[in-house]
């Protein structure tokens, strides 16, 4: 009985902990290298601030082949800055290949470009006018919105 309470609660911490419980991956910007994405459910500031993660997916590539990194983005609606946290690169196989934070300051966040989208979406309330998908990997498989 104990062993069984105890797998449950880890189960438990494991599902709430998991970033794909809450994600919705919709693409913002486009170049003919890079897909950019936002999680658009972590858009919704929070006593003014918003944290949420933005993903650079290779614009072309095979649908097994899962390479991505996500970059945790902050931006203070009251002043308009922005900082980067921390950035993690995915391989092939869809397995963390590296993490490291950059740990940035805050800086104003110029209007336009990635970080001016983001901040738009947190704090203006935007979103972006695109199909969300649950996960990355989702985005990947459904021909990275071509």
């Amino acid at each position: 009985m104990i062993r069984t309470i105890g797998v449950a609660a880890i189960l438990a911490t494991a599902a709430i902990a998991s970033p794909s419980a809450a994600e919705s991956w919709a693409t913002f910007s486009r170049s003919d290298a890079t897909v950019y994405l936002v999680d658009v459910d972590a858009l919704t500031p929070v006593d003014g601030m918003a944290t949420t993660r933005m993903a650079r997916v290779p614009a072309r590539g095979e649908a097994t082949n899962l390479s991505h990194e996500t970059e945790e983005v902050m931006v203070r609606c009251s002043d308009g800055q922005s900082r980067s946290g921390a950035t993690v690169a995915y391989g092939a196989d869809g397995a963390e290949t590296d993490r490291y934070s950059e740990d940035t300051p805050w800086e104003a966040t110029p209007a336009g470009g990635i970080y001016g989208a983001i901040k738009s979406f947190a704090c203006e309330d935007m979103r972006p006018q695109t199909a969300a998908f649950p996960t990355i990997q989702a985005f990947i498989a459904g021909g990275r919105g071509q």
